[in-house]
């Protein structure tokens, strides 16, 4: 199980992204060339036009002019500017923001989308569309439900939570958003199906 390190709630938006990727450098095989490089295919799929006007590297159309030694220059010069957003040196600009939350990893990426969408009582649930497998999700939702009955177990081992917990906090609120937000998933696409047959849209729960 991965552990992530306690952040604060004063931390920025773009402070909580850039805290995800370096987690995910540091504790993964990605390295920091692999996130640049992703991470500039990504801002060429969304914001092809301010990727080009503002020198995002282009792996494709660098790879077509089969010159090596511009690639290098370029790619190194881009891994420059993508190390200076990870160390804080320069602020993370809004129009990267969502491409750097896609190249993130799979896992890291729930954590970030989770931890944003927490800080305006949201959850980071995404849609499970109608070719999505069901029995996936779900068992996807009890490998979470199980990550959070380990991470919690330690806060709620003196039946209390206080103070003394403070070190455990920031991990179990983590996987405890994660199953939030891998059951909304599958509520929804229960509600989907269940609109689309009878009208009803929801049930109500009894409290």
């Amino acid at each position: 199980m991965t552990s992530s390190k306690p952040r604060q709630l004063s931390q920025t938006r773009d402070q909580v992204l850039v805290a995800h990727a370096a987690e995910m450098i540091a504790r993964t095989s990605i390295s920091q060339s692999k996130f640049a490089h992703e991470l500039a295919a990504q801002l060429h799929a969304l914001v092809p036009s301010k990727a080009a006007d503002a020198n995002v590297l282009d792996v494709v159309l660098m790879l077509q002019s089969n010159d090596g030694a511009a690639f290098m220059t370029a790619s190194g010069n881009w891994l420059k500017r993508v190390q200076r957003w990870l160390n804080g040196d320069i602020e993370l600009p809004s129009w990267v923001e969502e491409a750097w939350v896609l190249a993130l990893d799979a896992e890291y990426r729930e954590r970030c989308v989770n931890e944003l969408a927490s800080r305006h009582g949201l959850l980071g649930a995404r849609e499970l569309g109608a070719d999505a497998c069901p029995v996936l999700a779900f068992g996807q939702l009890i490998a979470r439900l199980g990550e959070a009955v380990e991470a919690t177990g330690g806060v709620l081992a003196d039946g209390k939570i206080d103070a003394a917990d403070l070190p455990h906090l920031p991990e179990a609120i983590e996987r405890l958003l994660a199953v939030e937000s891998r059951a909304c998933e599958v509520r929804r696409r229960m509600e989907n199906v269940l609109a689309e047959h009878t009208g009803q849209h929801k049930l109500r729960v009894a409290h």
